[in-house]
């Protein structure tokens, strides 16, 4: 749902070649944003292009190497799947000599409290990290005391937190 709103949200700004940079595959979140993200762009009439599209893993570095590599397919707005990610996109951004949102637009995911503290302040998708928390302790429990039985998946609502980084309008 979230990567949904971040995606609709950049094609309703104008922006038609949306890149992303993933998080790890082999997590739900990673491999649910990555086909919120495809699922957003097919349904609303644009292409999934595979050279938009990098493989990250959550980490500084793959945000900071992703958005190298996206850069050579002239994106026009990026979906990050974490701030953390998106940090260091915008740090590849700057170094590039490109402006956000000007150049490109960003959205991220998760609302940490940095995103506000970034130069621009990142638009992101937020998700209750508290309640995530409770229902991982919970979840864990339940597995513990087998009331639960694995694979445990919880899935908590978003909603997008528009800033700076993707613009206002085009």
């Amino acid at each position: 749902q979230g990567a949904q709103q971040a995606v609709e949200h950049l094609v309703r700004l104008g922006h038609t070649r949306i890149a992303t940079i993933t998080g790890r595959q082999d997590l739900s979140s990673g491999f649910d944003r990555l086909e919120g993200y495809r699922d957003t762009l097919q349904r609303m009439g644009l292409p999934v292009d595979d050279d938009l599209i990098y493989m990250g893993d959550f980490t500084d570095n793959s945000g900071y190497l992703g958005m190298r590599k996206l850069l050579q397919s002239e994106p026009d707005a990026v979906f990050v799947a974490s701030d953390r990610m998106a940090l260091a996109a915008l740090r590849t951004l700057r170094e590039a000599g490109k402006r956000v949102p000007d150049d490109i637009a960003m959205v991220g995911f998760d609302d940490m409290p940095f995103a506000t503290m970034a130069e621009p302040q990142l638009t992101t998708v937020r998700q209750s990290v508290q309640r995530l928390g409770y229902l991982a302790t919970e979840g864990l429990l339940g597995l513990l005391e087998e009331k639960i039985t694995p694979p445990y998946q919880v899935s908590l609502p978003t909603q997008l937190v528009i800033r700076e980084s993707c613009g206002y309008g085009r």
